[in-house]
């Protein structure tokens, strides 16, 4: 009855499906027992809200939509309103949250506010467990957000088109598990973050806003980006920080002032994350550390603006457990590259994009021997695709651009370099 898939990467259950007769069955029974109720567009006028139904999700509301006054349903524990687009937005200028006692789970997500201010009367939700404002138009938040000690999720990533300014609440939740910061917070914003030991999800933490050290003693934490966004931290600082994050599995690292990584066994860029299986990293290193200081169970890597001035290849290919790398945007600055045989022996996805430099490519026989997916973006200077490739019997699809008629020929059916992507069932060269 119940369909699930899992994350090829994390091996995590993402998502569930319903058969759609079964989902209706199941929707007609929720709203028989008063346990949810789901309103499409504007079918449903503020005088008309119902108020038996424990559970509210609003799908679409246009924008002329406009929730204003007190919600009066005593017993509502849940209110959904939900977008299926960035452009979708919804006014929810003027509501209030006074009698709303019960309430557990909310999401706010694309609702616009008058002034940019959300009510302060949400501070009344002392029992919520959930609460989004998920690129929210959103400027002002009420210090009354401190009440909401109870919360487990708190998602802030507004609408990032102006900076938020927020007090300093988020040391009094100390029961968050998952925390969603604003990308762009006010100059005079600083936060204290280390009373939050329960956090397992940190997104958007900034060094300009917050210490590297609160890390520490969030031993639980299982996802974390960070953003270098001022001065005064190191990567050996974070490198240290980071130690004794034992369950960390995800990690992204920005540096927006290119701060140098240093990668000498003096100075050293060293994970010490066992279970560490994603890695991402936008910082600018001339050169990869040895494959022995990255987490050995590392499954997916992603690199953009390092500026690496020699081959990556030879690191990555090391790392047996890689299921994807992804090179972005000057990641690698060099003029060649090459995957030699053996490496990369659980590879299913590359991608290689905004290598500008890039002039040679050469993938040596029995390397990436699983390769799935192959996508080639904005390489401007790559002459031809490696011969090695019509070994990697695997190789269900290509999608590249080759930015040259001349080059697109080659490869065409019957250009002299056809022989070598004739085997790929799924082409996409333009």
């Amino acid at each position: 009855m119940v369909i699930s898939e899992r994350d090829v990467s994390t091996s995590r259950f993402e998502t569930c499906q319903l058969h759609d007769m079964m989902r209706e069955v199941c929707l007609l029974k929720a709203e028989e027992e008063n346990f949810l109720q789901i309103v499409h567009g504007t079918s449903i006028a503020n005088s008309k809200f119902p108020c038996k139904s424990r559970r509210i999700a609003i799908h679409r509301p246009d924008e002329k939509y406009h929730m204003a006054g007190e919600i009066k349903s005593p017993n509502l524990r849940s209110l959904l309103f939900i977008k299926e687009c960035r452009s979708e937005v919804w006014m929810g200028s003027g509501l209030f949250f006074t009698r709303l006692h019960l309430m557990r789970v909310l999401d706010l997500s694309r609702a616009q506010f008058k002034g940019g201010e959300l009510p302060s009367s949400i501070g009344k939700l002392i029992h919520l467990r959930y609460l989004s404002l998920y690129l929210a138009n959103v400027t002002h938040l009420p210090a009354s957000m401190r009440n909401l000690k109870m919360l487990l999720y708190l998602n802030l990533c507004v609408d990032a088109r102006s900076s938020i300014y927020m007090p300093n609440f988020l040391k009094e939740m100390r029961l968050l598990t998952n925390l969603f910061l604003p990308l762009m917070i006010h100059d005079k914003v600083k936060m204290e973050l280390g009373n939050l030991v329960n956090l397992e999800t940190l997104e958007n933490f900034s060094t300009e806003h917050g210490s590297v050290r609160d890390l520490q003693g969030m031993t639980r934490l299982k996802a974390l980006s960070i953003s270098f966004n001022g001065k005064g931290c190191t990567m050996e600082t974070l490198s240290s920080s980071l130690s004794g994050l034992s369950h960390l599995e995800t990690l992204t690292i920005y540096d927006d002032y290119k701060l140098y990584a240093p990668t000498n066994d003096e100075e050293g860029f060293f994970l010490d994350c066992m279970n560490l299986k994603q890695l991402k990293l936008s910082i600018y290193m001339p050169r990869l550390p040895d494959a022995q200081r990255f987490p050995s169970y590392l499954t997916s890597i992603t690199l953009s603006g390092c500026c690496l001035e020699e081959d990556p290849m030879q690191i990555l290919e090391k790392l047996l457990h890689l299921y994807e790398v992804s090179l972005l945007n000057k990641s690698f600055c060099g003029k060649r590259m090459v995957c030699s045989g053996g490496g990369f022996p659980q590879l299913h996805k590359l991608e290689l994009s905004g290598l500008l430099d890039l002039e040679e490519w050469i993938v040596e026989e029995g390397s990436m021997p699983l390769l799935h997916t192959l996508t080639i973006r904005n390489c401007r200077k790559l002459k031809e695709l490696p011969d090695g490739l019509r070994f990697i019997t695997s190789l269900e699809e290509l999608d590249m651009n080759t930015h040259t008629l001349e080059f697109w020929k080659k490869l065409s059916r019957g250009g002299e370099e056809y022989y070598k992507v004739q085997h790929i069932p799924l082409l996409n060269i333009i």
